[in-house]
């Protein structure tokens, strides 16, 4: 809606004057046909009709510009009364300025500023009636920290108020708190159970270990007892090799006695030659036993190391002893019966 005619002072052309509600312009535009409208009205009326609504030519709202910049000057040179002139606001100014007077105007109605209060003042009155307003709030003046309306103030009860507000308070804390219990059971919860998937874990981790030890128990009595038996091998061998010694110092002085003992000498010779052979590569032999049962002892080592478990070590070390020291027994039986054959010729 454009601005009431009755309130310019003067005369006021035509062809500022809207074609849809013919007041003056407020806020204008105008179509290609040159003919100008109040914002307000011609989008009113595009919504049931495609034509302007002086000449019936198609129009639509993307098709409206802004006023030609004569007729905008010649608009906001136009004389106005106040809005407020029957409050008794005798104003008049430009259109231009008009908007700007509306809003500091002395005998506008404005609203009270204190909140549920319904009344409307002119604004020359405003201070008055906040003054006197039955919604104004101001603090306690016994010292509660409340605020109140003057018309409630008669009917303040510092006690009761500060009793209430320790209640709710109370409530909040006991809603808080229980949150607070809640959210730890939850928490404390989740840690028992944690605790106990990883106590379970230790037990098996530990029997696997008991079982590993087991294992490694086992092959260092197998390595022990097979350590003992080659050192009671090697004692008796070394016994042997004395007794071997003290038949060679006998069977010296009759080597060269008859022809027939020179052979039996010479095959006894041959006898003592493949044993006193196989006495000097006993010693490699030995070291050779030893090299093996530390390669043992070393390859088990690293085992217990990786994998803390694996089969018990083979027998063949022992069994290899076993069947040298019977060869060394047969070898010195025949060099004993040899010796007594020799003594008894």
């Amino acid at each position: 809606m454009g601005y009431d005619l009755e309130r310019f002072v003067g005369y006021v052309n035509e062809g500022l004057l809207c074609c849809v509600c013919r007041d003056v312009l407020e806020r204008p535009l105008q179509a290609p046909c040159e003919h100008a409208y109040c914002s307000a009205c011609i989008s009113s009326w595009l919504v049931h009709h495609h034509s302007c609504p002086e000449d019936r030519l198609p129009l639509d709202i993307g098709s409206l510009k802004p006023l030609y910049r004569y007729m905008r000057n010649d608009l906001n040179r136009l004389q106005i009364r106040c809005i407020n002139a029957g409050q008794g606001c005798e104003v008049v100014s430009s259109l231009e300025n008009l908007q700007t007077h509306e809003d500091e105007c002395e005998f506008a109605f404005v609203t009270c500023s204190n909140t549920g209060c319904p009344v409307q003042v002119e604004r020359r009155d405003l201070e008055a009636h906040l003054s006197e307003c039955n919604f104004r709030s101001r603090e306690c003046p016994n010292g509660c920290g409340h605020t109140i309306f003057s018309s409630d103030q008669s009917q303040h009860n510092c006690v009761a108020e500060l009793r209430t507000e320790l209640e709710i308070l109370r409530a909040e804390m006991l809603c808080k708190v229980e949150e607070v219990r809640r959210e730890m059971e939850s928490r404390l919860d989740s840690q028992r159970r944690h605790m106990v998937q990883k106590e379970s874990q230790l037990k098996n981790e530990v029997e696997e270990i008991k079982v590993h030890l087991s294992r490694v128990m086992c092959d260092m009595q197998a390595l022990l007892g097979a350590e003992c038996q080659r050192r009671q091998e090697f004692a008796e061998a070394e016994l042997e090799k004395r007794e071997l010694l003290e038949l060679l110092r006998d069977l010296q002085p009759t080597r060269n006695q008859h022809s027939v003992e020179q052979a039996d000498g010479n095959q006894d010779q041959e006898d003592l030659q493949t044993y006193g052979w196989e006495l000097h590569t006993r010693p490699k032999r030995h070291q050779q036993r030893e090299a093996s049962f530390h390669a043992s002892t070393h390859s088990l080592h690293s085992a217990q190391v990786v994998n803390l478990s694996g089969p018990p070590p083979s027998p063949q070390l022992s069994g290899g002893v076993r069947k040298a020291g019977s060869t060394r027994s047969l070898t010195l039986d025949c060099i004993k019966r040899k010796s007594r054959e020799v003594t008894v010729i």
